[in-house]
């Protein structure tokens, strides 16, 4: 499989497709390129597909000194230079709303359109950072070793298989000490470089995200001018895995409207 090179780092990533037009998924740090499972099937007839491990996540292997976020949006566009993509729709998972907001702010020749699932991308005000407080508190201690907060509550009791794949997949990611990127995550973005925006943008939630509430991304979605919000209801933080249907279906409607 193929790597890209950034610095000191090589950066894991696989393709599908022969399509002009390209999709790149961004996990969240709760994944990696393996959690795109349910999408890559899904889109693969219309589009050009492309997912990547984040540096220090799965295959993609880095110094703890060099795990930073700050290189994230940076990775990016090194994957994209390696695999000859020139510009592409970003589809950002959680942690990967960082990177696909970073590199569209930095060069926005390279996005098409973005899509923050469960994400403010480093979007915040005083009535975020209140609501993912208040959420912090609010989370009950798992009961099962099925259960993960980045699910609605009661996936486990749902699709005790799939709560089971979600575990492993991110089992990948066993080396990687996250506290650093926890901080990293905290640190809000000045809103004032989201009035040049007018790149066609979606943001993904739904009702039981217990790490970024949906009423927090709804406001971070009205932060962005003329993005779109969709609220899939009846799921958790990871919708794309916990109603891949229903997010795929959603992704399609913001793409056939572009």
């Amino acid at each position: 499989m193929p790597y890209a090179s950034h610095g000191h780092v090589d950066l894991y990533y696989e393709t599908w497709g022969d399509s002009p037009q390209h999709i790149i998924f961004a996990h969240g740090a709760g994944g990696n390129a393996a959690s795109w499972w349910q999408q890559i099937p899904h889109f693969i007839d219309r589009y050009s597909l492309l997912a990547f491990d984040h540096r220090g996540f799965a295959r993609s292997f880095c110094d703890p000194d060099d795990f930073d976020r700050s290189h994230f949006s940076g990775d990016l566009r090194a994957i994209m230079d390696a695999a000859g993509i020139d510009s592409a729709i970003l589809i950002c998972q959680s942690m990967g709303g960082w990177t696909g907001l970073a590199t569209l702010l930095e060069t926005p020749e390279r996005v098409d359109a973005l899509v923050m699932s469960h994400t403010p991308g480093g979007i915040s005000n005083d009535e975020i950072a209140r609501l993912r407080e208040e959420a912090a508190t609010e989370r009950t201690p798992l009961d099962s070793p099925f259960a993960h907060w980045a699910v609605a509550p009661d996936f486990h009791l749902k699709d005790r298989a799939a709560s089971h794949l979600y575990q492993q997949i991110s089992a990948f990611n066993a080396r990687l000490d996250l506290s650093r990127l926890g901080r990293s995550l905290s640190e809000a973005l000045d809103p004032e470089r989201l009035a040049a925006i007018d790149t066609p943008t979606l943001f993904i939630t739904a009702d039981h995200d217990q790490i970024f509430p949906a009423a927090a991304i709804e406001i971070a979605a009205g932060m962005v001018p003329g993005s779109k919000f969709r609220n899939l209801g009846d799921a958790g933080h990871s919708s794309y895995f916990e109603s891949a249907d229903a997010f795929n279906a959603a992704v399609d409607e913001f793409l056939a409207g572009l």
